[in-house]
């Protein structure tokens, strides 16, 4: 093999890993805008009759990314500690237990309604 054909090589692989994350990118900001949208949009319903400023809107939903952000990182971070791939119910009730036992009740009332517990 020559050094041309090698270099095309790798100009082809990093060309493919820039498309990855590119594509990447524009998921993550896709999942993100759909957070942003439907924390605005549960914010808006929750305060009827009231209104939300633009302003508390978009604060709402960046500070409801940010939580959902931190617990995701928190739960990978559990089930590593497990040497385990898969999050499971045991990581989030440690979360819940590290976070606060009001929400912990919130999420046993919401698994209960779904018939979960």
């Amino acid at each position: 093999m020559n050094i041309n054909t090698e270099r095309a090589r790798n100009d082809s692989s990093n060309n493919d890993s820039v498309e990855q994350q590119q594509k990447q990118k524009e998921k993550e900001k896709l999942i993100r805008d759909k957070v942003l949208a439907d924390s605005i949009k549960i914010g808006e319903l929750e305060a009827k009759p009231l209104h939300l400023s633009p302003q508390v809107a978009s604060v709402l939903g960046e500070l409801v990314f940010l939580e959902s952000e931190k617990l995701a990182f928190d739960l990978k971070a559990f089930a590593k500690h497990r040497n385990d791939k898969t999050i499971t119910r045991k990581d989030v009730e440690l979360f819940v237990r590290r976070s606060s036992g009001d929400l912990l009740g919130c999420i046993e009332d919401a698994l209960r309604k779904e018939n979960v517990v």
